[in-house]
């Protein structure tokens, strides 16, 4: 069918004068370079038998099947699932293109009028009318498209009518190639020695303005937020301000838009006065799970604040001062928290409760470190526990300067590579604690995901330095961790065991002198006289557990 021969097929004298079917040598020319995975609607003007088409047809099917269509069944396939429109002046022609499956849109391509977007027009139009044509073909496609065109050479090299001087000043606006060939048609369908250019132009897509936007820039119908200097301690103001701002003239442009669809959806509908009236146009909003709901204000306004919301959990600022568990806590609360205005004051409600969580969460992250570092079904093959003599207990260790962690996954199981995204999400949470415990005193430029993955690159998997510790990786399945600052180990130990309390409730009160004897035997055995004094000295650093402000915006 679609392989069958149509030689002397056109009817019309004009036809059988410029009718000049494309060979696929030539196609191939043409198309060159073209992105198939970009196109989507395909128009060719003056189709004749539809060669153009046909070879789109077949490109488009090569992109979803790994072979080309190759019987009758398979180029209907491939011509149906194209979007292609064709236009064919001459009724015989018009015939053979139904024939072989094509839609046929119009009959003059001159009088073409559509508002229908294409992505690609291809076309071979007649020679004597190639200006007109292909200034037709830029007309369509004003507002972005390409354009392959094969026009007889002169029409290019000599621009002597109007039209064609108009064509000239059009290629050169848009940038497009040009490419001489010639004997193009002199082994084709019709032959013809007239030398032809194959011209391609790529009109760039019209970026779109919203009217709907332009009116809310103009005249917003929602009220701004400020923030009160106030609550400067906690977070910058200012970047509160503009995150709800932002909130609020999406919302407001996006509620805008479901009212004109709302107003226009009677006009839309099919037989609107029917009880089963339908809209080619439907409208939603994103629900739960992604399952599409019909658009209402107030679906909409819930995805949007949700949008939001998660925007403020996804700070830098933020997550970087929140261990595992309190992110996953915000993380979770974003469903709950999509039903509540995303405004200042919930926003500022929220930083406040987090900052009251940090401090606890962080608490329960080191005893959580503690208590894996030192677990009873790991300590007997490793150095972790350093015994001491607590307060009213006997069964109290402490942490040394080197850790020996059981730490399978490290190492990919099928290359025995080192993989560092394994390992940078279990790290996090060591760093927060040391940086909640360090109170800002270490300064290193680098980061712990940037040290992990330098060793991933390099095969190096010894001694990585970090910022408060440096790691060796070992494929039996264990971590080495060497803690590089003695003074914030002494902290983390001094924090768990004040915690659990393993250490008098005088600790850090009185000097070592007033302690009673029984007092001053748990100091000896934990760490000493000499490094309690020094403690007592320096307790704005050893016994200082304000993790501080969440201040959102502020510089990392």
């Amino acid at each position: 069918m679609v392989n069958r021969s149509y030689l002397g097929i056109a009817g019309s004298s004009r036809a059988q004068k410029t009718f000049y079917p494309t060979p696929d040598a030539l196609a191939d020319k043409l198309f060159a370079g073209i992105d198939w995975r970009e196109i989507g609607s395909i128009l060719e003007p003056s189709a004749g038998k539809g060669n153009l088409a046909q070879y789109c047809a077949r490109k488009r099917f090569g992109r979803t099947h790994s072979y080309p269509p190759h019987d009758d069944y398979s180029w209907r396939e491939a011509i149906e699932r194209a979007d292609i429109d064709c236009i064919e002046i001459d009724p015989t022609l018009r015939a053979v293109l139904e024939d072989r499956g094509f839609r046929v849109v119009h009959d003059d391509f001159l009088t073409f009028e559509t508002q229908k977007r294409y992505d690609l027009i291809a076309m071979n139009p007649p020679f004597d009318e190639g200006a007109e044509h292909l200034l037709k073909a830029m007309e369509i496609c004003e507002r972005g498209g390409i354009i392959l065109c094969i026009l007889n050479a002169e029409t290019i090299r000599n621009p002597y009518s109007l039209r064609r001087d108009e064509l000239m000043k059009k290629l050169n606006q848009y940038g497009a190639t040009i490419q001489y060939v010639k004997d193009a048609f002199r082994d084709a369908e019709r032959k013809t020695d007239v030398e032809v250019a194959l011209v391609k132009v790529e009109i760039p897509r019209v970026k779109i303005d919203s009217t709907i936007v332009e009116e809310m820039r103009k005249a917003p119908t929602y009220k701004t937020q400020t923030v009160s200097s106030e609550y400067a301690g906690i977070v910058q103001y200012d970047e509160i301000e503009k995150w709800v701002n932002r909130h609020n003239f999406e919302a407001a442009c996006g509620i805008r838009l479901i009212e004109e669809y709302q107003a226009m959806r009677d006009m839309l509908s099919v037989n609107p006065d029917e009880k089963y009236s339908w809209s080619p146009i439907e409208m939603t909003v994103r629900g739960q799970e992604g399952r599409g709901v019909d658009a209402t204000v107030n679906a909409y306004l819930k995805q949007v604040r949700g949008k939001y919301w998660r925007t403020i959990f996804q700070q830098p600022v933020i997550t970087n001062k929140l261990t595992s568990n309190l992110q996953n806590e915000l993380h979770d609360s974003v469903s709950k928290l999509q039903d509540y205005e995303f405004s200042a004051f919930n926003i500022l409600s929220l930083i406040i409760k987090m900052n009251q969580k940090v401090l606890t969460g962080i608490e329960d992250t080191i005893i959580g470190l503690f208590d894996n570092w030192t677990a009873r079904s790991w300590h007997e093959d490793s150095p972790n526990r350093h015994y001491y003599n607590g307060w009213k207990t006997n069964d109290c260790f402490r942490i040394g300067k080197k850790v020996i962690l059981p730490f399978y996954g490290s190492y990919d199981s099928w290359d025995q590579k080192f993989r560092s995204y394994n390992v940078i999400s279990k790290f996090a949470d060591i760093e927060k604690v040391f940086d909640f415990l360090d109170s800002g005193r270490t300064e290193w430029e680098g980061t712990l995901e940037n040290a992990l993955k330098l060793a991933e690159a390099t095969g190096n998997t010894k001694n990585i330095d970090t910022k408060y510790f440096t790691a060796t990786f070992f494929k039996k399945g264990t971590a080495h961790l060497v803690f590089k600052d003695m003074d914030l180990l002494e902290k983390f130990n001094l924090f768990a065991g004040q915690k659990k309390g393993w250490l008098p409730p005088n600790y850090g009160k009185k000097r070592y002198r007033d302690m009673s004897a029984e007092e001053q035997h748990v100091v000896d055995s934990f760490q000493g006289r000499e490094k309690y004094e020094e403690i007592m000295a320096k307790a704005d650093y050893f016994l200082d557990t304000d993790a501080g402000p969440l201040l959102i915006g502020a510089p990392v």
